[in-house]
């Protein structure tokens, strides 16, 4: 891929080989929920960020063992990580300088919970980046944490909450859309979801004899958690809050999202002009990719990388727009995206420590 053009407000360079410019700060960060999925993922993609130090792994499960127990893939010969530790030495290390940082990797209301138990943590000098549904709605002065659309707020912000997997590939997918005023009715959304998006705890509707060699539809319609999520993001696009209806679907593959959506738009549009919309508003985005037409996004073209492929076409005499994505849940669903808002809240180049290339194989 092509270098981008820089759009306003965008910071692009590749991290330095040897460590963060003179004078540049670092993050000292403490990862809750280390023994998740994006937990995990957070920490893999840590190791080989120039500006962030790891000086908490917080998991109960895994308090008082070994990082190498805790991450399995970690070769402790070649970084040396703190041993995990539970989630009620967070308040007494935060008291005594221990981190700045503090990225949740919780499940959803769990960390309302920390914080009523240690209010200390509530600190207004913390700077807190939160991966659950918490705070995406604005909550407690929390800014929202979508890059693409959002980037001027996430600068110099110390509190950002992550987008969803399913709604960051719907917003991707429908941002110049959204943004131009094509759109002119309910947004059907439609997609494939890995398992690994259901997170970690065991579960009977997860397990590899239910799942493998199907798929399965569950929640569809209006009361899926990230329709509210959906529908908030594209009013603050639009400047109206359309209706969403949303068709989630668990696929057996570990992680990747490939997601439709389609909605009629206000006047005919001809395909080579919305894909040519689309080129134009991505011209300048590191992590998103705009696919030539007749091509269409695949989960594994994205696997293990902070990018979302997009491609877009029209149908029904140019009347319905048909926008898909493709991304990691893991990765620009969750942790990738969350390194990718800390870049930004700290003024470094938004692509530090982050991999653009996926691995198909």
């Amino acid at each position: 891929m092509s270098a981008p053009t820089l759009p306003p407000g965008a910071v692009l360079a590749p991290a330095p080989a040897n460590g963060t410019p003179k004078g540049a700060r670092t993050a000292r960060v403490a990862v809750l929920g280390a023994s998740g999925y994006a937990g995990q993922e957070f920490v893999r993609l840590s190791l080989t960020h120039p500006g962030v130090t790891l000086t908490a792994l917080v998991s109960r499960e895994f308090a008082g063992r070994s990082a190498a127990g805790l991450l399995p893939g970690l070769d402790a010969r070649a970084v040396k990580l703190p041993d995990p530790i539970a989630p009620e030495a967070l308040a007494a290390l935060w008291a005594a300088g221990g981190f700045d940082t503090l990225v949740s990797a919780l499940p959803h209301g769990a960390l309302a919970e920390l914080l009523a138990e240690q209010p200390a943590l509530a600190s207004a000098e913390l700077r807190v980046l939160d991966l659950s549904q918490d705070h995406r709605a604005g909550e407690a002065g929390y800014v929202y944490g979508l890059p693409e659309a959002f980037r001027a707020q996430l600068a110099g912000a110390t509190h950002v909450a992550n987008p969803g997997c399913y709604p960051t590939a719907a917003a991707l997918a429908l941002l110049p859309a959204a943004e131009a005023g094509w759109l002119a009715g309910p947004v059907t959304i439609s997609a494939l979801s890995g398992i690994s998006g259901a997170g970690r705890a065991p579960a009977l509707r997860t397990s590899f004899v239910e799942l493998d060699g199907g798929a399965a539809i569950y929640r569809a319609g209006e009361s899926h958690a990230h329709v509210p999520e959906m529908a908030r993001t594209l009013a603050r696009l639009t400047g109206a809050a359309p209706e969403v209806a949303f068709v989630p679907q668990m696929a057996p593959m570990a992680r990747g999202i490939v997601l439709t959506a389609s909605v009629a738009l206000a006047e005919p549009v001809a395909p080579d002009d919305a894909h040519a919309l689309y080129e134009q508003r991505y011209a300048g985005e590191w992590f998103v990719r705009v696919l030539a037409p007749g091509e269409w996004p695949e989960t594994r073209a994205v696997r293990a990388s902070n990018r979302c492929d997009v491609a877009v076409t029209t149908v029904h005499g140019g009347r319905t727009l048909i926008a898909t994505a493709a991304l990691d849940n893991l990765v620009k669903g969750a942790a990738g995206q969350a390194m990718q808002n800390l870049n930004l809240m700290l003024g470094w180049p938004e692509s530090w420590g982050l991999p653009v290339h996926g691995n198909p194989w």
